[in-house]
């Protein structure tokens, strides 16, 4: 999906003011979220600072607001709460060395998309696994754990009964 006219920018231009851009994005326009498993309901806030160090452009990227993923302990609907900042430096290959201090951000700093820099930090700010916290409601915390007056269920391992065949193998 490329990016709409309004959301590509001249970062260049927009550093020598020092200028910034606010922008609230809903899930429908971040493809990429979506493909990370984010749910309806997700709203987020990217803020894009510019600015310049030794003639090219910088960007101080802050992403905050809520991800609705699904819990992988229960599968159901989590809210994840995400505050994500980072200096970034535009670079036009892979090759331009990094200054310390900055993530690299490829691209034409002249046609920057707004979005995908937000939905960047955003994928960079995610949990690696979503969960409830304790005692949130997650549905599996409802379920009680075996105990001594509680028999735990069946469960069959594919190698509990490995050392009864060798055994019978070397006789």
């Amino acid at each position: 999906m490329s990016p709409a006219p309004a959301d590509l920018v001249n970062a260049l231009e927009l550093a020598g003011k020092a200028a910034s851009i606010e922008r609230d994005v809903v899930l429908a326009q971040l493809p990429r979220l979506i493909d990370a498993g984010a749910l309806e309901g997700t709203r987020v806030r990217g803020e894009l600072r510019f600015g310049l160090f030794e003639g090219r452009a910088t960007v101080e990227a802050r992403v905050s607001g809520t991800v609705m993923l699904s819990c992988q302990r229960c599968l159901e609907p989590v809210a994840v709460t995400v505050v994500e900042a980072a200096p970034l430096i535009v670079l036009a290959t892979h090759e331009d060395a990094v200054p310390a201090g900055f993530d690299p951000i490829l691209g034409n700093a002249e046609r920057l998309p707004v979005i995908e820099v937000i939905e960047e930090q955003l994928l960079l700010g995610l949990p690696l696994v979503a969960m409830h916290p304790p005692g949130a409601g997650c549905r599996r915390d409802a379920e009680p754990e075996p105990g001594p007056d509680r028999e735990a269920p069946d469960r069959q391992t594919p190698f509990a009964n490995l050392r009864e065949l060798l055994d019978k193998g070397e006789q």
